[in-house]
């Protein structure tokens, strides 16, 4: 299969990526920036069937690289987090939040369905919430609500397809805490913003530490149990709707929507 995996620097997406690719799968893996591509390959060499480039969603030109593959999955995982609260956070960096993790995803999504069905392909896309979409998480607010959006998207266009008779499939990927950077690096970035006269600026080191303790309990430290799902779902001739893990904090979830949902 032809498989396009965007966000594929690290984490998940590139661990999903090099099992694929042993498995003998055709990948394009995408990156934010050209020096983050040329890392890739070089460190993916040894593999002739990869092909590593720049691929910034928010940069709509970089979108065009796409319209001449044929594929066969999308893999949309590519995103950022920006943490912060809701009171005063400035609402720049809330659509920041939302331009690239909802709008331009999608617009890129659009584009690679379109393509499948006018190809009459049996087209498989998956697209990265998170746990998160479902339980509000203070000080994340931002990032918690663009996950939400993407799985509202989702499940919608779940149904449309349906409604065409069409072959493409949807699939939400949503992984709870994992131990990639990607949440400290969510944590610490409110620090860019906040100033003297913001509502939690004097507690702000309190709140950080008790952030990264919190997601230090909660993390899984390896990404096994969700890469295993998505490489399994991918070769799967009807992947799952909706995949999950790890298995704890999933439990952990479906209790919370019991007692306050």
């Amino acid at each position: 299969m032809n498989i396009l995996i965007t966000g594929a620097r690290s984490g998940i997406a590139k661990e999903v990526g090099t099992i694929l690719l042993q498995k003998g799968h055709t990948l394009y893996l995408t990156t934010h920036t050209k020096k983050e591509a040329k890392k890739l390959q070089e460190e993916l060499e040894s593999f002739s069937n990869v092909h590593c480039f720049k691929l910034d969603v928010n940069d709509l030109n970089d979108h065009e690289k796409v319209k001449d593959l044929s594929l066969d999955v999308l893999i949309n995982h590519a995103g950022i987090g920006i943490g912060g609260s809701i009171i005063d956070m400035p609402m720049e960096l809330v659509e920041e939040n939302f331009k690239t993790n909802v709008f331009n995803n999608f617009r890129l999504m659009q584009l690679v369905i379109q393509n499948m069905l006018k190809e009459g392909k049996k087209g498989k896309i998956f697209i990265t919430s998170s746990l998160a979409s479902l339980m509000p998480i203070p000080f994340l607010g931002s990032y918690c609500a663009t996950k939400a959006a993407i799985s509202m998207l989702a499940t919608t266009l779940q149904m449309e397809l349906w409604y065409l008779k069409s072959s493409v499939s949807i699939s939400l990927i949503e992984p709870g805490a994992y131990h990639t950077g990607f949440n400290q690096v969510m944590i610490e970035n409110k620090e860019l913003w906040m100033r003297e006269g913001n509502y939690f600026y004097h507690e702000l080191h309190q709140l950080n530490a008790k952030e990264k303790k919190l997601f230090s309990l909660m993390e899984k430290k390896t990404l096994t149990s969700i890469v295993r799902k998505i490489v399994k779902n991918v070769e799967k001739r009807h992947p799952k709707r909706k995949i999950r893990a790890p298995f704890f904090q999933v439990l952990m979830l479906k209790l919370y929507l019991l007692l306050f949902k």
